[in-house]
């Protein structure tokens, strides 16, 4: 081998030996900085003079293709003026040297505004389908204007504990596993708001089972915060259910305020709960198009059993029902719920049975306040919850110190006839959405159809009584009424009327009349004359059963409780005292 040929071999083994050395971010020829130990994505690292780095998202996710590796990372300029993005390619290190060069996504940054924080999004997929796991990520500065070209390896950043797998994803970490009821920040976001879960509801009715997940969010700055934009799904022991946040649009919360966040999963049956993960949304885009995902932040450890609603069982009319709401506090702070009447009955004809369920609304602040529009469960003694229909209420404003009644029906099976018991439950919310119960009384049932005997007939907000009446043999029934009315109560005209019958001993009807009970022309106390008309035997007159219905407004139409009967008989006194 003669001298110039070994000079050439000599001169190719340095040139691999180099460019071997610098395609190793591990081993680069030159290192600029070193991270600290720690959790990158909560410490930022030196990038250079000015910028300092953090890892937000890293993600390892199984596809059709392979294995998608992600990673999001923030940049923040400690200058007082714009920095270039630099033109480094960051690659990620597997925990058996393996390297890759992500690509950085088309819709990254180009620079980083002075005390900004900018984001930048790579991504890479690899037909890969062993399971590995990252150890790092790591800045290379590639100068390709040498030759060979040269690598400095610029920074390294840990990954332990930060990959993001799927929805099968386990956090062993305790910052990223929490106990129920423990509060958390979400990690990579503002660490000004504080989360709390408060309650895990659920619903059971025949279209299913709706939970509702509950987080109070605490601003424990000293300026106005948003919430970030995140999801939340949750874990059961046989699937994964994503929730849908029922408050819409940006969420601003004051310092030192609370703000409370609604997410509802729907399944077909009931389920057991294991966690719920916290998640943010991330994005990848290059000529193919974007491809959005979400990153597992936190995950909440599921409580032992849903929250149960206490129920009122030693409860008397007219007492304000205890009420704790989440989602609007105003209908437990300023607004008396209370129960003033329930009814069960059978119209005839019908083959089921309606019952109706009257409320007494108080407001208790110094303004005026919206009616709080809430809904009413009915549940029967096998178990079985019957959602209420709201009775049409005009009045839209509820006055300081007076009191509304609103209504709501109830369509039940015949066999709830025989229930001795009911539990009237609250629920705050919008039945488009969900409902959350807030309150709940058990009350004693009378018997189905019982009309009211004696005295006078509870008609809430009234009390009809028929003092005494008579029938003339040419067909004048006279009847004196007592009304009376509940003070400082409102109600809708429409909503409760009086409907007066006329019948024979046959049962054909003579004569049927609503009367208002408020407003013009109403019903008052006192002698009511009435026609029967012309008969073409006066003995048609000798007998008459009058019987008084109480008539109730529901959407789309109207329902009668029959309330009082009494029998008549033709005499020559002009006014004889009911039986």
């Amino acid at each position: 081998m003669n001298r110039r040929r070994w000079k050439r071999w000599a001169a190719w083994i340095m040139t691999g030996l180099i460019i071997a050395l610098a395609a190793s971010p591990g081993s680069a020829a030159t290192t600029v900085s070193a991270a600290p130990a720690g959790t990158a994505s909560d410490t930022p690292y030196t990038l250079n003079s000015v910028l300092k780095a953090g890892v937000k998202t890293v993600l390892n996710e199984r596809v059709p293709e392979g294995v998608r590796i992600g990673a999001v990372v923030r940049l923040y300029n400690t200058a007082s003026r714009a920095v270039a993005v630099p033109g480094y390619e960051l690659r990620a290190v597997t925990t058996g040297g393996v390297v890759y060069t992500l690509k950085p996504s088309a819709d990254n940054p180009r620079t980083v505004q002075p005390q900004e924080k900018a984001e930048l999004s790579y991504m890479l997929t690899v037909g890969r389908s062993d399971v590995f796991t990252l150890e790092r990520l790591a800045w290379v500065n590639v100068d390709e204007y040498v030759y060979p070209k040269k690598e400095t390896n610029m920074l390294n950043m840990p990954v332990a504990g930060l990959e993001w797998y799927g929805p099968s994803t386990v956090f062993k970490d305790a910052q990223r596993s929490k106990e129920w009821g423990a509060s958390f920040t979400i990690p990579a976001e503002s660490a000004e708001l504080v989360y709390t879960p408060v309650r895990l509801a659920e619903r059971h009715t025949p279209q299913g089972t709706t939970t509702v997940l509950v987080l109070q969010v605490r601003n424990t700055g000293n300026r106005q915060a948003w919430v970030p934009e995140f999801t939340v799904s949750g874990k059961t022991v046989k699937s994964y259910y994503s929730a849908q946040r029922a408050e819409s649009g940006p969420i601003a919360v004051q310092p030192g305020s609370s703000r409370y966040l609604h997410f509802v999963m729907r399944l077909d049956s009931p389920e057991a709960w294991l966690s719920f993960t916290i998640s943010t949304p991330e994005s990848f885009t290059d000529a193919s198009g974007t491809i959005r995902y979400e990153a597992g932040r936190l995950q909440i450890k599921a409580p032992a059993h849903p929250d149960t609603q206490t129920v009122q069982s030693s409860y008397d009319l007219l007492d304000p029902i205890r009420v704790s709401s989440t989602l609007r506090p105003n209908l437990a702070n300023e607004v008396d719920i209370a129960l003033a009447e329930v009814r069960r009955f059978e119209q005839a004809g019908d083959g089921f049975l309606t019952a109706v369920a009257k409320f007494r609304l108080v407001n208790r602040s110094g303004v005026s306040v919206a009616i709080p529009d809430f809904g009413v469960e009915w549940m029967t003694s096998e178990g079985v919850s019957y959602t209420g229909e709201r009775m049409d209420v005009r009045q839209k404003m509820l006055m300081p110190g007076v009191g509304m009644m609103i209504g709501y029906t109830f369509t039940l099976p015949l066999s709830a006839g025989s229930d001795e018991q009911a539990q009237l439950t609250l629920l705050d919310g919008s039945p488009d959405t969900f409902q959350l119960p807030v309150g709940a009384v058990s009350i004693p049932l009378a018997g189905a159809d019982a009309e009211e005997s004696g005295g006078a007939a509870d008609m809430y907000p009234f009390k009809v009584e028929i003092r005494s009446g008579s029938l003339d043999p040419s067909g004048l029934v006279t009847l004196d009424f007592g009304i009376s009315r509940a003070v400082n109560m409102t109600f809708d005209e429409r909503s409760v009327r009086l409907k007066l019958e006329a019948a024979d001993p046959s049962g054909h009807v003579l004569m049927s009349q609503t009367y208002a009970l408020a407003g013009a022309g109403r019903l008052g106390s006192g002698l009511k004359k009435i026609e029967l008309g012309d008969r073409e035997t006066t003995d048609a007159f000798k007998k008459v059963v009058i019987r008084l219905y109480e008539v109730l407004a529901i959407p789309g139409g109207e329902i009668e409780r029959l309330v009082k009967t009494m029998h008549l008989e033709a005499s020559s006194n002009p006014l004889s005292r009911a039986a």
